[in-house]
């Protein structure tokens, strides 16, 4: 039994699907699924999970039962509500991040114990799909480079790969859908992902990866660089992964041989389902 607190008025007043958004949106899903009461935004049961920690989740945390609050994951630890938790580590259970590398810069970084950071991930729907191949496949563009993008374009029209191009923020969830169920694979052309639920939903169609990967977080500086990716959830069964233009071809021809071998979608299931990311969850609230 959790209390869940959010505010909708955090994600924005988009009507297009968001990450924030869909964190809770899965969430409630995946608690309904496997049967656990949950109440939102109201303090009805023993434990209390605070999804966004800003002034409202800070507020919102010095009103609630500190011992059985789990904090996040929607949380900026460069913020002074995030140091509040730093310097006060005993005022709350945990803080709950959703992969590694951002535990990995929570720790080394800012300092927080490493045992009040616990990973996880959201759950991911697994539904199914009719394939209805039209295309070879489709890039997922994501704060890159033009340059970068004119590569692969540039690598895909001269390979006679058919392809589109999706710019993250200029489609929604059935377009995305539609894409997976057309295409062969799609070139993941994507930043940094402290999780990439948009990436595992892809995934979960059961299409493959070919990921232009990025070794490191920066985007606050060299001080606060820490080894990251596009895909922090992975496994050799989603597909390849390069981290140079130079790199490319070689790469790609050994993805493309290998094209009906992959099984994303089952990665999903064994690691990403809603069972599972429920599972861990409780195991977090009920850890001593």
């Amino acid at each position: 039994m959790i209390n869940l607190f959010y505010s909708e008025s955090y994600w924005g007043h988009s009507q297009k699907m968001n990450g924030p958004k869909k964190v809770v949106t899965n969430l409630i899903e995946s608690l309904g699924q496997e049967e656990i009461d949950y109440a939102i935004n109201v303090e009805t049961y023993k434990n209390n999970f605070l999804i966004q920690y800003d002034y409202a989740g800070h507020d919102k945390h010095s009103k609630v039962e500190l011992e059985t609050s789990v904090i996040g994951p929607q949380i900026w630890f460069f913020d002074e509500h995030a140091k509040f938790l730093l310097e006060n580590p005993d005022y709350y259970k945990t803080i709950v991040v959703p992969s590694q590398w951002v535990k990995d810069l929570a720790v080394e970084k800012f300092g927080y114990r490493e045992d009040k950071i616990s990973i996880w991930p959201v759950g991911i729907k697994t539904n199914p799909i009719k394939k209805d191949i039209k295309q070879d496949c489709f890039i997922y563009a994501k704060r890159r480079s033009s340059s970068e993008l004119n590569a692969i374009e540039n690598f895909l029209r001269e390979s006679g790969i058919s392809y589109t191009v999706v710019v993250y923020g200029n489609y929604n969830e059935d377009d995305l859908k539609k894409l997976s169920s057309e295409s062969k694979f799609c070139f993941l052309l994507n930043g940094t992902e402290s999780q990439g639920i948009a990436v595992q939903e892809i995934m979960s169609y059961d299409v493959p990866l070919f990921v232009w990967d990025v070794e490191s977080w920066d985007d606050q500086g060299t001080n606060y660089s820490v080894p990251a990716t596009s895909v922090p959830y992975w496994s050799d069964e989603c597909g390849m992964k390069f981290y140079s233009q130079f790199d490319l071809e070689k790469t790609f021809d050994e993805f493309y041989s290998r094209i009906e071998e992959y099984t994303p979608k089952n990665f999903i299931e064994q690691n990403l389902s809603y069972k599972k990311s429920i599972d861990i969850l409780m195991e977090i609230f009920n850890a001593d």
